[in-house]
């Protein structure tokens, strides 16, 4: 239970990192002439959402190379948000409006991982 609860923290915190992002998009983004309040609350609420899925795959990503990223230290920069691997440090940074990736952690598999793995070798059959 614990690790829903904390699960749902990280996601209410990176859902507000997020809105403070989307927020500073510019006006247009979301004034389309001839809406109302409630159209530009669910437009403004498919943004959130879409920025939210592109950050779920931002993750993803980085887990199927190998990396591991502590969600909680998602770093405001001026490309987008940035963050390292706790295993090798590689940087990751991900712009919030094109969901577009950068940084060395992309570059292949995490250097560090196999490091710390454990091998074990089968007795041989003869």
């Amino acid at each position: 239970m614990t690790h829903k609860n904390n699960r749902d923290d990280i996601l209410e915190r990176i859902a507000d990192e997020l809105t403070d992002s989307v927020l500073s998009f510019s006006d247009e983004v979301f004034l389309v002439e001839g809406t109302n309040a409630e159209e530009e609350a669910e437009y403004t609420r498919m943004v959130l959402r879409e920025t939210l899925q592109k950050l779920e795959n931002v993750n993803r990503h980085l887990s199927n190379l190998g990396h591991s990223i502590d969600p909680n230290e998602w770093h405001r920069e001026w490309f987008g948000y940035s963050n390292t691997c706790v295993t090798c440090g590689s940087l990751v940074n991900f712009n919030t409006k094109t969901g577009e990736m950068r940084g060395d952690a992309l570059d292949g598999g995490c250097s560090e991982k196999d490091q710390y793995t454990i091998r074990r070798c089968g007795a041989s059959r003869k």
